[in-house]
């Protein structure tokens, strides 16, 4: 069977498998954003994410100190998916003979910077000569007093996300349109910057929250994965979905629908999630939990069904 047969997705399904059942101590897997295990009467918290030059990233438009901001915010956002508090970060780096010295110096000054911000502390990691690629490869662990999962949204909760969307994936595209030179406006720089240096930020309030992932591939995959581990459906309405001003401001130009950027753009990194509460001041509600069917609500009232679209590894 071929990688581009069963997706990203179905691979993680397949090693899920051969891993077996767990061991003592461990409270939650592979499947989630992050593993949790019990380790001195604490709930630990442990992702890992990765940055591959040509796949994630491409060096004529990304800094290296973007590279090492975003290698942090990739992993950071995993653990906020989770509801923990990051804590301690180690970082890989497999490294092409074209990098110096001050390269891989500005990538931790990237990585210092966010750190900073969220208290983490930069404990260790490794250091490899690489072909022709720039590999990043960041673990991150953290506390988690309650620990939120994937599949514990019920009927009747509340669809919310915490941010914007669709930012990322129109400022990737801005970025492959400049070939590397300075975006022109201060909308078309906000966005590019949404993606080189994205900000994850942790849900204060998390008591009501039912379940939670990061929008990492795109609104209908990641609500779908939801779904998908809660064995329930969903509807959203169109009309609800946030958009930055930016966004809504530079797709007008192209003549594109800023939705499409947002339901499979991913890279955003902000949280969704369901939560029993009726309506939060802190994220925007765009629909709702039911018992079964995925649908779509345009402005019109139609209704739809959607499907797990958004970036995946290995599809074609």
């Amino acid at each position: 069977m071929k990688l581009s047969e069963i997706g990203e997705f179905g691979l993680i399904k397949e090693i899920k498998k051969a891993c077996g059942r767990k061991a003592e101590g461990i409270l939650i897997g592979i499947g989630d954003d992050a593993a949790a295990v019990k380790a001195g009467g604490k709930t630990i918290l442990l992702s890992s994410d990765m940055l591959v030059e040509g796949v994630h990233f491409d060096l004529r438009y990304t800094s290296y100190r973007e590279l090492g901001h975003k290698i942090l915010a990739v992993n950071l956002s995993d653990i906020f998916a989770m509801g923990g508090r990051p804590k301690f970060f180690l970082i890989n780096i497999g490294i092409p003979e074209r990098c110096g010295v001050n390269d891989i110096k500005n990538i931790y000054g990237g990585m210092k910077r966010l750190a900073s911000k969220h208290s983490v502390a930069i404990i260790g990691g490794d250091t490899s000569a690489s072909g022709r690629h720039l590999v990043l490869s960041g673990t991150i662990m953290g506390e988690a007093d309650r620990v939120i999962t994937r599949n514990g949204a019920r009927q009747g909760n509340g669809i919310f996300i915490a941010g914007t969307l669709g930012d990322s994936a129109i400022g990737l595209e801005i970025l492959k349109q400049v070939k590397g030179q300075r975006a022109k406006g201060r909308e078309k720089t906000y966005l590019c910057k949404r993606h080189l240096m994205p900000e994850p930020e942790p849900l204060e309030k998390t008591k009501d929250v039912t379940a939670m992932i990061d929008v990492s591939d795109g609104l209908l995959i990641d609500l779908s994965h939801i779904c998908d581990e809660s064995g329930v459906g969903a509807v959203i309405y169109e009309e609800k979905i946030p958009f930055s001003e930016e966004l809504k401001s530079v797709s007008s130009q192209t003549g594109r629908s800023p939705l499409g950027y947002a339901l499979k753009g991913g890279e955003d990194f902000v949280l969704l999630f369901t939560s029993s509460a009726k309506q939060r001041k802190d994220a925007v509600r765009i629909g709702e939990i039911t018992g079964r069917g995925r649908y779509i609500i345009d402005s019109k009232g139609k209704k739809k069904p959607f499907k797990a679209e958004g970036y995946e590894h290995f599809r074609k």
